[in-house]
């Protein structure tokens, strides 16, 4: 298994009136590249989650924006998994270019919720099993 990445093209319309990525924009990259993930590497997408009564929603994010991003830039989002707890999930996200260089670096802390009783629930053991192939594939 290889680490999970999405290829993004800056846009213009994905910036801002100085010419470069409108901040919240790589929160946007990043949470489709998970969504993504969820659903061809686990094999769960999100809609299935709700239908089911169970998610994955983010209970942080955060980002350091290292280079500027200008209209143009094409990026891979990769997705790496920092750490894997009982019921959380701490995801890597980076955006870098072609030639290595990284533009971005964001950190999103996800946790498995039974929304019929609100409250977080252990992963469940097939999803954890994909998880942990995962893990050991891109080390």
């Amino acid at each position: 298994m290889t680490l999970y990445a999405i290829r993004r093209r800056v846009s213009w319309g994905d910036c801002d009136p100085a010419g470069i990525l409108y901040t919240p924009r790589v929160f946007d990259y990043c949470t489709q590249v998970i969504e993504c993930w969820y659903a061809e590497v686990i094999e769960a997408d999100w809609m299935s989650m709700v239908r089911e009564k169970r998610g994955s929603p983010t209970v942080h994010a955060s980002c350091d924006y290292i280079k500027p991003m200008t209209p143009g830039l094409d990026l891979a989002v990769t997705l790496r998994i920092d750490t894997l707890g009982s019921a959380s999930i701490t995801f890597r996200l980076e955006g870098e270019d072609d030639k290595g260089k990284i533009y971005f670096r964001a950190k999103y802390v996800s946790c498995i919720i039974d929304f019929a009783h609100d409250r977080a629930i252990r992963i469940p053991a097939d999803w954890r099993a994909r998880m942990e192939a995962y893990i050991a594939g891109c080390d």
